[in-house]
């Protein structure tokens, strides 16, 4: 782990359990910035949504492989980058979700598959992704209030 005042990185394990540990170091990460409870939880949900899809999708729940995860700020902005060697991420998946406010629900719409990306975007302001030749990248970006 290296540690600088706006800048963390980390290494975890591709498995459920880390899940835990990254939330706290996203926490201990924000905690100079004095944030709220209420800005803080739709990133944390962001963030540990993304990494999920990275050890369940992109790893199948592979507990030799691991993620990498970046934490920095600029004043502005905290951004999040997960970087991971797995299955890149389909390319409709890229985008936010199309979500019709007016349409009833129906319990199929609630289904497994595309809730977590809802989630994903709607929990911070900006999502990238870079598929790389080696790695894959996914960035989360959150204006501080």
């Amino acid at each position: 782990m290296t540690e600088h005042a706006q800048e963390r990185e980390l290494r975890l394990p591709a498995t459920i359990n880390s899940l835990t540990t990254l939330g706290n170091a996203l926490r201990q990460f924000l905690a100079a910035l004095q944030v709220n409870e209420a800005w803080t939880y739709p990133l944390d949900l962001a963030l540990c949504e993304a990494a999920s899809n990275i050890i369940r999708h992109g790893y199948h729940d592979d507990p030799a492989a691991h993620y990498r995860v970046r934490f920095r700020h600029d004043g502005g902005a905290v951004t999040v980058d997960l970087y991971d060697s797995g299955v890149p991420v389909p390319e409709e998946k890229r985008q936010p979700p199309a979500i019709d406010p007016d349409a009833p629900i129906d319990l199929e719409s609630l289904s497994e598959g595309g809730r977590g990306m809802q989630l994903i975007f709607s929990g911070v302001d900006r999502v990238s992704y870079r598929q790389g030749e080696d790695e894959n990248q996914l960035t989360l970006v959150k204006n501080l209030p």
